[in-house]
């Protein structure tokens, strides 16, 4: 186990057990009912001794404890706690609001005369299983067998039967004692009335209730005031996970919790009735026939967020033994306690070290399977006080306590409520009584103001002193070089003999002292360029920085801050003397993409990248063609005619202006002249029939649709009636088709000895017109005169 960690001496909050009492149990530490984060350290620990006045409900109850705690630190995460009530005394001032006064051997005032108050228990024989008015009740004592009862054919109350079953079951049933619910209470009347003569009185109950009315922290108490001591005991450990100077904290605490008193004996029976405890059994949580005790978690957080204000949370669980006994050989339970959900909130704020106010604000919520409770109220509490230290192992406390939502006027709604009792027999009937808000006969609490006082002793661990800071110390600094020169401007070079370097980072090393061995933070100002790196030695990076002298000064912060001795040295940034750099271009020339049509022109372009010439000049030259445009620029443009089909051009380029040892000048590209192109015979054929010349005719006229540049010839031979007539036959079918005229062409060629002839032409654009075989230039075809449209040939 490592050592314990000391709290500092600077920090004013001090810590002290908590009361607890009306919900979380007393001991660990916190503030008055609300667990803090924090815990006791290994040799530390405390005693605790305190009066806490509050009040519950139903009953209007004020109670007092005197609860005394005892805690120990295990190491800085784990303390013990112990607890128990040295003193406890329970005055109720409303107890015809609790069943438990209801019970065979509890008496009240009532008009005079004290008698035990009539109550609604569970029938049998005849009335089994329903709930029955018992008026007056003998006195009987416990276990109240064998009591007369005053209820018509219900002579004698039997035992108790069903039920029970575990540590934590329901209640068992009693006839004639207890309420149809379950368990040993009887249902709450509030109100009676009498009906019929004065010879024959019959007595109802006006208001009233069928489950039992209980309090949780004594459900058997039928003494106006009852005393009680060390009856409660709570063990337990307060659990922290994070570190102990973590300024949150957070952890669990595990507790059991037991009682001295069980319902297991007339005498344990009549300290329950006192208000001793609820009676769950223990101290055995294994095995205990009489109930195993109690069983709780809590978990707990708390910040700190700031030197003088701290916040806690809590929330947790106990789980509840029910209250057991043995009657006559039959293990029975008398009452299924509730399970308690309890949270709060919790903030101090500790002035100085002496004085440390508190707000808190809580609450438990019964939950779980349970007798129900009539009237059940789970408490919601407010506390506000102080706790003054006049050593960090002594406190004392007091404060304020205020019940928020006692059973007071207000906290009944406007409800109307019907009850219905039926009489049997002569002179019986049913009676219906009807009440608003607040039950007839029932006492509405009045005094929701409560109390605590506390004192406590203790030891604590020394605190942690500061420690007088030795101011760490510079002793070397230490530069690989005192003295560089830049590098060249981009597209400079150094003059010869010149030392110019590209790498202007320097190595510093510090060496540095502290006395007491502190880990040291390295400081580093320049006066230029910056500091890569971090610790005793970094690197001075100086690019960019512009000739001149430059300093660095190196100091140490061991906590402080840079306190000590510092180490200034100095180096110096010379200009690098430099010439520019010649860089030779590169040349290419770019000519036509595809072949140029004889007589278009072609362009040339001369690609120059890179090099450091600013101005270069071109001169360009060509082989064949005229350079028309672009001489002296990095582009030209060349025409060319139809004498150069089918050959090249060669564009040369030489550029100047560049470097005198450069090589590359000139370069060149060249580009091809497209060939004149020429006709094509597409079909020829002499005498056929007109369909069959249609059908020619279609398949000339997908040539041309294929080739949409190009135009078409058809040249006729033989006599001039018989070409006259095959013209209008092509004609007519160009009409027909409806073909654009325009891209066909008709001539005429030689009579080919009274034959007639006809051939198809596709001529791409460029090329030179057909010529009849018999002529050197084309005749063309007279134009038809204009005639009505042509009727439709026949289809092909």
């Amino acid at each position: 186990m490592s050592a314990q960690t000391l709290r500092s001496i600077d920090d004013p909050r001090n810590t002290a057990p908590t009361v607890g009492t009306g919900g979380p149990p007393g001991g660990p530490t916190g503030l008055f009912t609300i667990y803090d984060g924090q815990t006791l350290r290994a040799g530390e620990f405390t005693f605790s001794a305190a009066w806490s006045n509050y009040d519950r409900d139903p009953g209007n109850v004020d109670i007092n404890e005197i609860p005394i705690s005892f805690q120990v630190g295990v190491n800085d995460y784990v303390e013990l706690f112990f607890n128990t009530d040295a003193y406890r005394g329970i005055k109720v001032n409303s107890p015809r609001n609790l069943s438990s006064f209801s019970l065979p051997n509890s008496q009240v005032l009532i008009n005079g005369r004290l008698v035990t108050p009539p109550a609604i228990v569970l029938g049998s024989g005849a009335f089994a299983g329903q709930p029955v008015f018992r008026n007056t009740q003998n006195f009987v004592q416990f276990p109240f067998i064998g009591g007369r009862l005053n209820i018509p054919r219900i002579p004698f109350i039997t035992g108790a039967s069903g039920g029970g079953g575990g540590s934590f079951g329901s209640a068992s049933n009693f006839p004639g004692v207890g309420s149809i619910y379950g368990s040993i209470l009887p249902g709450l009347v509030l109100q009676t009335a009498n009906f019929g003569t004065a010879n024959s009185p019959t007595i109802v109950p006006t208001s009233f209730t069928l489950a039992p009315t209980y309090l949780p922290d004594a459900p058997f108490i039928n003494r106006s005031y009852g005393e009680s001591a060390f009856n409660t005991f709570t063990v337990g450990a307060k659990i922290r996970f994070t570190s102990p100077n973590n300024p949150y904290g957070v952890g669990l605490i595990p507790f059991y919790r037991f009682y001295a008193d069980e319902a297991g004996s007339a005498t344990g029976f009549n300290q329950l009735q006192r208000g001793a405890s609820p009676g769950g059994g223990g101290p055995n949580p294994f095995f205990g026939d009489n109930g195993r005790g109690d069983f709780g978690l809590v978990a707990f957080a708390d910040a700190r967020l700031n030197r003088f204000i701290n916040i806690s949370g809590n929330i947790g669980f106990i789980l509840n033994s029910s209250v057991k006994a043995d009657f006559a050989g039959t293990e029975v339970t008398l009452l299924d306690r509730p399970n308690e959900v309890i949270s709060g909130i919790g903030v101090d704020f500790p002035i100085n070290r002496y004085f440390q106010p508190i707000l808190e604000f809580r609450s438990t919520q019964y939950v779980g399977g349970r007798t129900p409770n009539a009237f059940e109220n789970s408490p919601l509490d407010a506390l506000g006080g102080v706790r003054f230290y006049p050593t960090r192992y002594i406190s004392l406390g007091a404060a304020y306590r205020y019940h928020v939502n006692q059973q007071n006027e207000e906290s009944f709604d406007d409800n109307t409520f019907r009850t219905t009792t039926t009489v049997p027999g002569p002179g019986g009937g049913t009676f219906t009584t009807t009440s608003t808000g607040i039950p007839n006969g029932f006492i509405t609490s009045s005094d929701p103001h409560g109390f605590i006082f506390q004192a406590s002793v203790g030891r604590r661990n020394a605190r942690k002193t500061p420690v007088v800071n030795k101011f760490a110390d510079v002793t070397n600094l230490e530069l690989s070089e005192t003295r560089v020169t830049g590098k060249c401007p981009e597209g400079q070079e150094p003059l010869e003999g010149q030392n110019c370097t590209d790498d202007m980072a320097v190595n510093v090393t510090t060496t540095a002292v502290d006395p007491e061995n502190d880990v040291l933070t390295y400081n580093y100002t320049v006066s230029g360029g910056r500091i890569v790196g971090q610790g005793a030695n970094v690197s001075w990076d100086l690019t960019g920085a512009a000739p001149g002298t430059y300093t660095i000064t190196a100091g140490v912060d061991d906590g402080c801050g840079v306190c000590g001795k510092t180490q200034t040295k100095t180096i110096t940034v010379e200009e690098c003397k430099c010439a520019v750099k010649c860089v030779c271009p590169t040349l290419s020339v770019t000519g036509p993409a595809g072949i140029t049509a004889p007589g278009e022109t072609m362009t040339f372009t001369a690609n120059v990248s890179g090099g450091t010439s600013e101005t270069i000049t071109y001169n360009w030259t060509v082989d064949r063609g005229t350079i028309i445009e672009g001489q002296g620029t990095p582009s030209i443009r060349v025409a060319t005619t139809a004498d150069m089909a089918g050959q090249t051009v060669r564009a040369e380029v030489t550029i100047g202006g560049v470097c005198e040892t450069c090589t590359e000048k000139t370069a060149s590209e060249t580009a091809g002249v497209a060939e004149i192109p020429t006709c094509r015979d597409i079909d020829e054929f002499g005498v056929l029939a007109p369909d069959d010349v249609r059908t020619r005719l279609d398949s000339f006229f997908v040539e041309l649709q294929n080739n949409p540049t190009a135009t078409g010839y058809i040249i006729n031979y033989g006599k001039a009636r018989d070409v006259a007539r095959r013209e209008k036959l092509i004609r007519n079918h160009i009409a027909f088709r409806n073909f654009d005229a325009s891209r066909i062409t008709l001539l005429r060629g030689d009579e080919n000895g009274g034959t007639l002839r006809t051939r198809f032409v596709l001529c791409p654009p460029g090329a030179p017109a057909p010529t009849p075989e018999s002529s050197s230039v084309p005749e063309p075809s007279p134009s038809p005169e204009p005639s009505p449209s042509p009727e439709p040939s026949p289809t092909p």
